[in-house]
């Protein structure tokens, strides 16, 4: 899960009166020399470890979300055994699987990371590129949490029950852990790629890495244990709700049906307890089968985005996963619901996907990319885009490809002419970024208007936009910064 989601949730999700690691988790051996570090799912957000101890070295599956967390996973490693560290693998880019990755490059000099290629780029453009706009998430978290135990209220001014006292407290520890954690974050990124199949032969063990497909994100691997029958998932599989943020929705299905091909016994999901049978997944596919087919129909009736969102609630199958425990609601709403029908609409739409399918992020200069006819500038800290020109697929297929490249929200849409034709997507990306400031040569087409010259200044960096004599608008980076 990225950073994003899990600040907005941590009051829901963080486990009361958590004050050491060790109550935190628990370690679970699966076979000899094989275990677990399992977090409660439904109390913290914090991905489980694979541990494999083989006949020279370890051998890791996924790195917690920073150092604090995978510090004290390597010390359960070393209770276990005195053997180094030799591969972690990062089976996804989410924040809570890969920020970790720097403890073990300290703790174990010269240790390998393997992820699947497209979630090396990633690693690297969502989860280490975001850490600035990430601690000023912390940083208001932290006031936000404090201002609920100062007041003693909770959200839309509800009394702060003694239950949701001890969650505020928690999730406010842990905001603080993870403050301290950034502040010190060092990039390790991915250093062997796997984009279909690894086999390891560590001694009298073997291990498989395996890219089944796309599904909770566009490089999940998976990592199986033929002779223990031992597989772990990666976030393809999360308990007790699904994670949905960046989805493929359809082909998810699919890398499903292959990851329940696999002779396994046992199921370590990316979050959640054990699993030793397949009835769990069955639960997950046919929920996303559900959605694609609600808003297959609801697109058929010709609903946008936000309408058909409205109307697929499916609340049968809501309620099978909050088993009654209404405090989920806000994560199932976040995590899976609302992310798996805007995902499964764009997918459904011929046009969107052949746009996307068409374009490209082309590489203009140093954080400014050409998306088709439309420029995105990305900052420390967000995002501007530079016109809303494209048709309204063309522009959903841009807003796919910006929520593929960086968490950065946007903060400015710049339209540079009045005129039918740069305002044609301009709907769409107002719809995807309601927060946005629109910027423009006139009132019909913005919330800024630019009368002769205006300089957005986005950390270092200064975009100016001026107003030429036949009325639209210049948009350009100072010498060097593009």
């Amino acid at each position: 899960m990225h950073f994003r989601t899990l600040v907005a949730l941590a009051c829901v999700l963080t486990p009361p009166a958590v004050l050491a690691q060790a109550a935190r988790y628990k370690v679970e051996t699966l076979a000899p020399g094989v275990h677990a570090v399992i977090y409660d799912s439904e109390i913290d957000v914090e991905g489980n470890t694979l541990i494999v101890v083989n006949d020279e070295d370890v051998f890791v599956v996924d790195a917690n979300a920073g150092v604090t967390t995978a510090k004290a996973t390597i010390d359960e490693i070393r209770k276990i055994t005195s053997k180094p560290v030799k591969y972690v693998v990062n089976t996804h880019w989410h924040d809570d699987h890969v920020m970790g990755n720097q403890a073990y490059a300290d703790a174990y000099p010269g240790v390998q990371f393997i992820a699947h290629p497209l979630t090396r780029a990633d690693v690297v453009a969502h989860a280490f590129a975001n850490n600035a706009y990430v601690l000023d998430l912390i940083e208001a978290d932290i006031i936000r949490l404090s201002g609920y135990l100062e007041t003693n209220t909770y959200r839309e001014g509800k009394p702060l029950t003694p239950e949701l006292k001890t969650r505020v407290e928690a999730a406010l520890r842990n905001r603080k852990e993870a403050l301290v954690d950034r502040k010190v974050f060092r990039a390790v990124p991915p250093t062997v790629d796997v984009a279909d199949a690894m086999t390891l032969k560590r001694g009298g063990r073997e291990i498989r890495i395996r890219f089944l497909g796309r599904g909770n994100t566009r490089g999940d691997l998976v990592v199986f244990l033929p002779n223990e029958r031992i597989l772990a998932t990666g976030d393809l599989v999360v308990y007790p709700i699904p994670y949905a943020t960046n989805v493929y929705a359809e082909e998810w299905v699919k890398t499903l049906d292959r990851l329940m091909a696999m002779p396994a016994a046992t199921i370590l999901p990316g979050h959640g307890p054990v699993m030793k049978d397949w009835s769990y997944v069955r639960k997950v596919q046919g929920a996303i089968q559900q959605t694609l087919a609600a808003v297959a129909a609801a697109k058929k009736e010709g609903l946008t985005v936000a309408q058909t969102t409205e109307r697929v609630q499916l609340a049968e199958l809501r309620d099978s996963f909050l088993n009654g425990k209404e405090l989920m609601r806000a994560g199932y709403e976040a995590f899976f619901r609302t992310s798996l029908v805007r995902n499964a609409w764009e997918e459904l739409d011929r046009d969107v996907m052949k746009a996307y399918a068409r374009l490209s992020l082309e590489r203009a200069g140093d954080g400014v990319f050409d998306y088709g006819s439309t420029r995105l500038i990305v900052n420390e800290k967000d995002v501007v885009i530079v016109n809303a020109s494209g048709t309204p697929a063309e522009a959903r297929a841009a807003v796919r490809a910006v929520r593929e490249f960086t968490d950065k929200p946007v903060r400015y849409i710049v339209v540079t002419a009045s005129d039918e034709v740069h305002r044609r997507g301009l709907g769409t990306l107002r719809e995807a970024y309601p927060q946005a400031e629109v910027v423009g040569p006139s009132a019909d087409v913005a919330t800024i208007v630019v009368t002769d010259v205006m300089t957005l200044h986005r950390g270092a960096r200064a975009i100016r936009i001026a107003k030429q004599k036949d009325g639209t608008l210049s948009v350009a980076l100072p010498k060097g910064q593009s």
